[in-house]
């Protein structure tokens, strides 16, 4: 077996014990790794039965055939389980320098079931396992305990992944953190590591991963590397992190500001921006082990009241959910309140979405100060904000309901409207009044919103084509093609997801499944086609569906928020990305040019002059008649104007569900399931809609 060492290792921490367990080439095949083959020994071993924070629900972490591998982007893995913040399907993956350490210590990923009375950390090394104590842990931030864990081992290169305060206390949003900055953050795994009094997993190796053609992966390597170097979008992400997207966002009307409520904020850009960082906070750049894109930044606020440390800066989901989400356009404390969050263990994008909901059911009278403590919650409000993460993750007073999550809160107070949502899962921060397919990517997501399951969003953008798929791009307000393309987008997410592979880096080499497989056949030597990563992708997405299913999901939770369906509450958006984004995103043949030095002239006029300027380009653009005389419509609120602003959702559900061939309960076909060899997968839906008849009748 190459790519994949070959084994698992399972961990009791109820009994203290441990055990290696074996997979079969085939099941590789089948399911590649990371969250495909979480999700394959999840339903084998039945974990859709467990409460997400019983001791027996597994935690799963896991690498994929690329991780640990030299490739660009290939230092990431998955962690799965249930979760306890939407009681389906979660994963949440993470980047740093840990996946490399787990592969060199001879597995392919750990399960870790039961729990400890006691705090203990896991220590993975090349001569196996140990379970240590953690009690002088317990508490400690995760910048801390990773400082601390290193100190005890006198080991500088292990690599740990740690929760905060907030896994501790159970928030269900809690994450893993890795490097300080790198987050597994969705879905509440850092919770499930608390549950089981799970501090941390240490892993230093030593050997070496095994790799079918070494040649070959040199060839992989150097066309990946080559084809980064061409890239614009990679450039872009060079100079300004992912926070890049803030200016050109915020003018389509993609950068949820208010809870939601408004189309348009030019202090966000301005002040939030990622040039805005570039230009007054940012100390430097930082990657993921081997790459050379090096998205990440590090920040230092010198002096002030939100005064930090040099350390990791706000991304753009960070940018958003703890800035224009919450109308505050302070630069300075959003960074803090990155950190704060990166400290807690806590995820950005629930934390800052729970807080907004709660901010306008304050406004509106649903909240009011005898709940929060005494808290007046406002928008803009700084010191606020930190003051209600800290809580958050303590669950010290009003943070106890904000550690629920957004769902359970407007369940007790009311406002539904208010908390934007799918399947429990907060909405990521991009809107689909923008992008409609970002509509059907967060209603058919597995996990709930989410923005990384599938490459819609950067379909959408014109950044990536589907048509080595056989599916035309569609525009972004169309609706004609959009549900084709939500598959084909679906089946390259799954994919990135097990493999294990940066989406950013497989994006700006172009996203196609001819290089994925260039890469997996160097690395596993299976000799896979575009067909056979299409036909693996759609195995391990009806998988995950099967189990979102057997954990009581189905159609009705395939809904989106009217709330992100129809035209903004305060302000107008903007139909100029239609015209223009594809055209400026043409710049992308430069890529494929190779032309040196024509391609740092670009990146250069890009980086000094256009994105800098982006907002205000546009919004030049924006004042143009037969665009102007759109945004006057909007702002009368003529009935013609909002009604095709409005995201036209069921006619694209409607027709997702006949490609997917996706029944009234939401399940998919047993016909289907069949057809993929997944016998066992459909006799256990059939069984369990038995089970549900029998009760019901």
């Amino acid at each position: 077996m190459q790519g994949n060492v070959g084994k698992l290792l399972q961990v009791d921490l109820t009994e203290g014990s441990t055990e290696v367990v074996e997979i079969e080439e085939k099941t590789y095949r089948d399911y590649l790794g990371g969250s495909g083959l979480a999700a394959k020994w999840f339903f084998d071993n039945e974990g859709w039965k467990k409460d997400p924070l019983s001791p027996d629900s597994p935690l799963m972490i896991m690498n994929g055939p690329l991780s640990g591998t030299n490739l660009p982007g290939a230092s990431r893995l998955e962690i799965c389980a249930r979760s306890p913040l939407t009681g389906i399907w979660g994963e949440a993956s993470i980047g740093g320098h840990f996946a490399p350490q787990l592969k060199r210590a001879g597995f392919d990923g750990l399960i870790v079931e039961g729990a400890s009375k006691d705090p203990v950390y896991l220590l993975v090394t090349d001569d196996g396992v140990e379970i240590k104590d953690a009690s002088d842990l317990w508490g400690k931030d995760t910048y801390d305990a990773e400082r601390l864990i290193k100190e005890e081992l006198g080991e500088r290169r292990a690599q740990v992944l740690s929760i905060g305060p907030a896994g501790e206390n159970l928030v269900r949003y809690a994450c893993v953190i890795n490097d300080r900055g790198s987050a597994a953050g969705r879905c509440g795994m850092g919770a499930v590591m608390g549950s089981k009094k799970l501090k941390a997993v240490v892993a230093r190796g030593g050997g070496k991963p095994p790799v079918a053609d070494k040649e070959a992966l040199k060839t992989a390597r150097e066309r990946v590397l080559e084809l980064l170097k061409h890239s614009l979008v990679a450039d872009g992400l060079k100079h300004f992190g992912s926070n890049v997207h803030m200016e050109y966002g915020m003018a389509i009307g993609d950068v949820p500001t208010k809870n939601w409520r408004m189309a348009y904020w030019a202090d966000g850009p301005e002040k939030l921006g990622g040039t805005a960082v570039a230009d007054s906070i940012l100390k430097k750049k930082h990657s993921c082990l081997g790459c050379p894109i090096s998205c990440k930044r590090i920040v230092e606020v010198k002096d002030g009241p939100f005064k930090m440390e040099e350390g990791p800066g706000s991304e753009y989901e960070a940018a958003s959910s703890l800035g224009t989400l919450l109308f505050m356009d302070d630069r300075d404390a959003n960074a803090k309140a990155n950190e704060l969050c990166n400290r807690l263990g806590m995820d950005v994008i629930s934390a800052g979405a729970t807080i907004a909901y709660a901010t306008e059911a304050f406004e509106q009278g649903l909240i009011s100060e005898s709940d929060t403590g005494g808290i007046a919650l406002e928008w803009n409000s700084p010191r606020t904000l930190l003051r209600l993460l800290r809580k958050t993750a303590l669950r010290e007073d009003f943070g106890d309901d904000l550690a629920e999550g957004a769902r359970a809160m407007s369940d007790k107070y009311g406002g539904a409207e208010m908390a934007p949502h799918v399947k429990g899962l907060e909405c990521p921060m991009h809107d689909p009044r923008a992008l409609w397919g970002m509509a059907l990517t967060y209603a058919t997501s597995i996990r709930g919103a989410c923005h990384c399951a599938d490459s819609n969003l950067y379909i959408e953008l014109g950044i990536l084509d589907p048509a080595e798929m056989g599916v035309k791009r569609t525009w972004p307000f169309s609706t004609k093609g959009k549900a084709a393309q939500t598959v084909a987008a679906q089946q390259k997410g799954v994919i990135a997801n097990s493999a294990v592979i940066c989406e950013y880096v497989w994006n700006c080499i172009g996203g196609g499944m001819s290089e994925m497989a260039m890469m997996l056949n160097a690395v596993t030597g299976l000799g896979y086609t575009v067909d056979d990563l299409a036909a693996t992708g759609d195995r391990i997405w009806y998988l995950k569906r099967a189990l979102g299913n057997l954990m009581g999901a189905t159609r009705e939770d395939d809904r989106v928020p009217r709330r992100i369906l129809e035209p903004h509450i305060e302000g107008e958006t903007s139909r100029l990305h239609l015209a223009v984004y594809p055209q400026f995103m043409s710049l992308a043949p430069l890529q494929k040019l190779k032309i040196d030095r024509l391609t740092e002239t670009a990146a250069s006029l890009l980086a000094d002059h256009v994105y800098p300027r982006m907002d205000g380009i546009l919004g030049v653009l924006n004042k143009l008649p037969g665009f102007a005389g759109w945004r006057e419509k909007l702002r009368a609120r003529e009935p013609a104007a909002t009604g095709r602003m409005t995201v036209a959702f069921e006619e694209m559900i409607q027709e997702f569900y006949r490609l997917r061939e996706i029944d009234e309960m939401g399940r998919p076909a047993g016909r289907r399931l069949r057809q993929l060899g997944m016998d066992d997968v459909a006799e256990a839906l059939e069984e369990e809609e038995m089970h549900r008849l029998h009760v019901a009748g």
